[in-house]
């Protein structure tokens, strides 16, 4: 609880700033939404990656072009983790 010692509160892994344990089901669906959109973020980077590096390495796409994939690419890993700020 966030009424705990200083040394608790260092050490513990989690500190509730409130005396309401109701919060605790809340933060864990919130930590599992979390992971799955960092897996899905990352699924993306490394699909996108896998295919639009080695055609821009090969010259198959010029470098205006990857440079705007980057871009949206990015913009989509964005978009995907505001997704986690709606309840």
């Amino acid at each position: 609880m966030g009424g705990g010692t200083d040394l608790a509160r260092t050490r513990a892994d989690a500190v509730l700033l409130k005396e309401d344990l109701r919060a605790i089901p809340a933060a864990v669906r919130l930590a599992r939404r979390t992971r799955r959109v960092i897996g899905e973020n990352l699924v993306w980077a490394i699909a996108y990656n896998a295919i639009a590096v080695p055609l821009a390495a090969l010259g198959l796409v010029p470098p205006y072009w990857a440079a705007i994939g980057m871009s949206v690419s990015s913009l989509v890993v964005v978009l995907n983790a505001w997704k986690l700020s709606r309840p």
